[in-house]
């Protein structure tokens, strides 16, 4: 049912290509532009990092770990984003244009209720938690402004993650990649001349990252007051009864507490990590950046997943679900597999170029990097389970998964490495490897679990899936 609000005929065909036509060519059309920018932004952000590190080695952990605290943030807002998509695309799915239209204007005005409320509770409480939890003092003096400025990035870019999910639901990929690609381009330009030229801080490169969301909010709610009648803002369609909201809280709870408890727990990482020197802060921060080159195709190929699973999902067209996994699960080996080689053998050379000169910090990412990188294809296995959980709503398991990756095999093996053996910074590395690798066996158990319990209920085969299904 329409419910009297009519698509474009972009929009038709849009549709009909995610829940008819063949799943590769659907992953790959909406996927790459996606993970085409997902990768350029990532190597925007270890250009950040290597220009914080042109400053100095404090300063590049400062921005670690301030990064990480603001993602705690980031962890609610994303979450929310991440569990209202599914409920949007399982809607455009299923044919309910009304509800769809009365969920996003519903969405972005809760949305600024909600980062208004924890602007007001965080700001002031900011400095008192920091020394709580026994950030370094050198970083509080030297990337105050930093981590403020990064707050207010956060909640714009909750409102910006909001549309770019709305533009996945319409499979417009390349526009996504064109907006972010600018975006991306003009921070890289505005950081490299305030660091080099300018000779600023910190504070500049949280400043440029400002820029670039303002853009793209720009461009959000320039493209969402356009000729849809479907994907729009209207300001009559907003309603905070239980029935237009509840149903996306409820679903982003577990996302949003994953996401939070993930980055809780990454933050309290840092801060024993301390232990082994402020300096190894940096370098494990910059092993994960470097790690996320190669995940960020991957994190893409996900994001579009989850869109074009939840919508075959609310069309009833579950053996199209199963055909989406098993694309993406293969078109992410094999990009995983693309990025690892070269990762290992020139292990040496990457590390280098965010030591600035320094030996004894080049051994440190080094001795991390090195060990960490073993867990990027494992990761990508991880990506495409994600993708699946999600895409059906399995939103509790994705939280438990990640909670037992935290508090059972990150946080506790760290305490024994660091209590019972003397490896140093290698430590550090062996820690994140096999929290990865661990909970990427996990995940694909579970996983496997929910796929076999989906072809029996259902009386479809993984094996032998029809490419082609009937569009609702």
């Amino acid at each position: 049912m329409s419910n009297n609000v009519d698509l474009t005929e972009k929009e038709k065909a849009s549709r009909e290509f995610i829940l008819t036509a063949p799943m590769f060519k659907v992953i790959l059309k909406i996927g790459l532009p996606i993970a085409s920018f997902q990768l350029l932004n990532a190597a925007f952000w270890i250009f950040d990092s290597f220009m914080a590190a042109s400053i100095d080695a404090t300063s590049v952990s400062a921005v670690v770990y301030f990064t990480q605290v603001n993602l705690i943030i980031g962890g609610l807002t994303g979450g929310l984003t991440t569990g209202a998509a599914i409920k949007i695309s399982q809607s455009y799915g299923s044919g309910d244009y009304l509800l769809v239209r009365r969920r996003i204007s519903s969405l972005f005005a809760f949305g600024a209720i909600v980062s208004l409320i924890l602007f007001s509770i965080i700001i002031p409480t900011a400095i008192p938690i920091l020394r709580l939890i026994n950030t370094p003092e050198e970083f509080i003096s030297g990337g105050w402004y930093f981590f403020l400025i990064g707050l207010i990035n956060t909640a714009i870019g909750f409102m910006n993650g909001i549309y770019i999910a709305l533009e996945a639901i319409q499979g417009n990929s390349k526009r996504i990649m064109k907006i972010n690609m600018i975006a991306t381009i003009l921070r890289a330009i505005f950081t490299a001349f305030s660091v080099y030229i300018l000779r600023g801080g910190v504070t500049f490169i949280a400043i440029s990252a400002l820029f670039a969301q303002l853009f793209i909010m720009t461009c959000g709610w320039y493209n969402l007051r356009g000729k849809s009648e479907v994907f729009t803002i209207s300001l009559k369609d907003i309603s905070f009864k239980r029935e237009t909201l509840w149903p996306m809280i409820k679903i982003s709870i577990p996302i949003m507490i994953e996401r939070t408890l993930f980055h809780i727990g990454k933050t309290v990482v840092n801060v024993m990590v301390t232990a082994y020197g402020t300096l190894v802060v940096g370098a494990l921060g910059l092993s994960n950046i470097m790690l996320f080159f190669g995940m960020a195709p991957q994190i893409g190929f996900q994001d579009a997943t989850i869109a074009v699973m939840s919508q075959n999902a609310g069309a009833k067209n579950y053996n199209r679900v199963i055909e989406a996994f098993k694309a993406t699960l293969s078109i992410i080996l094999i990009q995983s597999v693309i990025f690892f080689i070269p990762a290992v053998i020139f292990r040496r050379q990457i590390t280098w170029l965010f030591a600035m000169d320094d030996t004894a910090f080049h051994y440190t990412i080094l001795s991390i990097f090195q060990i960490d990188v073993l867990s990027l294809i494992p990761l990508g296995i991880f990506s495409a389970v994600t993708a699946f959980l999600l895409g059906m709503g399995y939103t509790k398991v994705t939280l438990l998964i990640n909670i037992c990756r935290l508090f059972i095999l990150r946080i506790p093996v760290l305490w024994l490495l660091y209590t019972f053996t003397d490896l140093g910074d290698y430590a550090v590395g062996i820690m994140m490897s096999f929290s990865n690798i661990t909970t990427s066996i996990i995940g694909a158990i579970v996983c496997g679990y929910y796929i076999i319990k989906l072809c029996k209920t259902e009386k479809i085969s993984f094996f032998n899936n029809s490419m082609k299904t009937r569009s609702q």
